[in-house]
């Protein structure tokens, strides 16, 4: 759920048959006005691949954005009522960096809500593919992310967010099938103050639960410092933050894990 200006909406995705997509089934994102209980489809102003997910929200101004894709950073408007988007801001080389869903590590997540102007945070999660010791197995994780809006740019991807191992395993892991281990999934923030927030989410697919997390304003502050000592407004090249979230992955399991997407190791696959 999340708001622009005065109203309400809540975002979903599903999947129906596609007249712009050849009458076959596709994914779609929706916003469901909860004022006014009307559902609009959410339709770019170009070819939308089969699946359209991971859209974060943003109100801007009392207008609706989504971040697109975090890497490389693809911006939407989008018109409430009629539910047409256009993008009004891609990262340079996002033309040629189409979705691959082993490759795409950082995805969706929470609303973006305003820290301090130009700076957002969102809680997105991230999804690591296998190809050794299983194959095709996903890693999920969270992680902070930090949204300058002028000029347009991401400007934070945190490591994993740490939870305690007795917590994450007192759900079942419902698709233990195709995923390695316990993880929480982020759907809805609240900022209660510039230290401390609520993460809504589900635990393994299994239980709604809230986290609440503690010490946000000296890692923040940092970030924007840091930022903003950043004259020239460098945008690092497409693809570094998925590469940090694989290395940042690699210390935390065995040297013999090997993921795909990895630019390093040779395992990123062709659109």
């Amino acid at each position: 759920m999340f708001s622009v200006g005065e109203d309400n909406f809540l975002i979903f995705h599903t999947w129906l048959i596609d007249r712009h997509f050849n009458n076959d089934m596709a994914g779609r994102p929706h916003i469901y006005d909860l004022n006014k209980h009307v559902k609009k489809e959410l339709v770019l102003d170009r070819p939308m691949q089969r699946a359209e997910i991971n859209w974060i929200p943003l109100d801007l101004n009392g207008e609706l954005y989504f971040t697109y894709s975090l890497d490389p950073l693809r911006v939407a408007k989008c018109d409430t009522k009629s539910g047409q988007c256009r993008f009004v801001f891609e990262q340079k080389g996002a033309d040629r960096q189409p979705f691959v869903y082993s490759s795409d590590h950082l995805r969706g997540g929470t609303p973006w809500v305003l820290y301090k102007y130009p700076y957002y945070i969102s809680v997105a999660h991230s999804v690591l593919v296998t190809k050794k010791p299983l194959d095709s197995f996903s890693v999920y994780n969270a992680n902070i992310v930090v949204l300058c809006v002028d000029p347009w740019r991401v400007v934070y991807v945190s490591r994993n967010i740490k939870l305690h191992p007795d917590w994450l395993n007192s759900s079942p892991l419902i698709r233990k099938h195709t995923i390695t281990s316990p993880f929480f999934y982020p759907s809805g923030i609240i900022m209660w103050s510039d230290d401390v927030i609520d993460i809504s989410g589900h635990l393994s697919d299994a239980d709604g639960h809230i986290v609440r997390m503690r010490g946000l304003k000296k890692l923040i502050k940092g970030v924007i410092d840091r930022d903003r000592r950043n004259r020239n407004g460098t945008v690092a090249v497409v693809r570094t933050s998925q590469q940090y979230l694989i290395e940042s992955m690699k210390q935390d399991v065995a040297a013999d894990w090997v993921f795909f997407g990895d630019i390093i190791a040779g395992t990123v696959e062709s659109s």
